[in-house]
């Protein structure tokens, strides 16, 4: 018969969680307190809030600034996606189990938008493309946004190649005749799925969330969202702010839903 020993609980896993629970505490509580002020009945955020209404998402969606503003900024954030993925990718793909001389230039320029201060290159971009009168153009916002969401993207999807793809597929495809959009069809695409979709979503929530760019590059009727908030946060306080927050917290749980099904589809049996 088999002896069970019984183990006590370690004592460095409970100061672990310990010393997480108060972080996690710190990071998701203000997120649960956004839906129940966005309910209040009152017409300035406050908390408590006095519950409870969905007059302020009434007044969002009836307000034509603020939806032309979430408009504006899922046509962006979509653009820059598209632009992003197919940029980062294309890079990684390019960059993988390859070495030549500059090659460690290339992937830290490919990174330098995630690591250069925002602020500094907000403010090089409007210098730049202010005398070519760009300012004000939602496609330049994107743009500019595809240059942040294609690091993203070039990391996952590096990682997806470093794990999924061996170099021997890539040469059996070859020498079997198999040119080179076949061994992208058939060979990289299945190994960067997961990485280009999880880059994808990470780069549309860093695009819809972004703000320096934005509020430097915005235009009359080029405001984003979150520039919108920002503004009705210094001189408008009402509870329409706490029901565009609702808007970035459902897409938030969208995105960790479609990673999560995606990564258990992925996974093998």
């Amino acid at each position: 018969m088999a002896l069970t020993e019984n183990r006590p609980f370690p004592l460095g896993r409970m100061l672990l969680y310990a010393a997480c629970a108060p972080i996690l505490l710190l990071l998701v509580l203000p997120t649960l307190i956004i839906v129940p002020m966005a309910l209040t009945k009152g017409q300035l955020i406050q908390f408590p809030p006095i519950w409870i209404s969905i007059h302020s998402f009434t007044d969002y969606l009836a307000d034509e600034t603020w939806v032309s503003s979430t408009i504006v900024s899922f046509k962006i954030s979509i653009l820059a996606v598209v632009i992003g993925a197919t940029a980062g990718s294309f890079a990684a793909i390019g960059l993988h189990k390859r070495d030549f001389p500059g090659r460690n230039i290339v992937a830290g320029l490919i990174l330098a938008p995630i690591i250069i201060p925002g602020i500094v290159l907000a403010l090089g971009d409007f210098l730049l493309l202010a005398p070519m009168h760009l300012i004000g153009s939602w496609t330049t916002i994107a743009i500019l946004h595809a240059l942040l969401v294609t690091p993203y993207v070039f990391i996952s999807v590096q990682t997806s190649l470093t794990v999924g793809l061996s170099p021997t597929l890539i040469r059996s495809a070859r020498s079997l005749g198999a040119g080179r959009l076949a061994v992208l069809r058939f060979v990289h695409w299945p190994a960067i799925r997961p990485g280009l979709l999880a880059g994808a979503v990470l780069g549309f929530a860093v695009s819809f969330d972004e703000v320096v760019l934005a509020l430097f590059m915005q235009g009359s009727t080029t405001v984003t969202l979150p520039v919108r908030m920002f503004q009705a946060i210094e001189y408008d306080l009402t509870p329409k702010i706490m029901a565009a927050a609702s808007l970035f917290i459902a897409l938030a749980l969208l995105g960790l839903t479609v990673q999560a099904l995606t990564a258990k589809r992925a996974r093998p049996a």
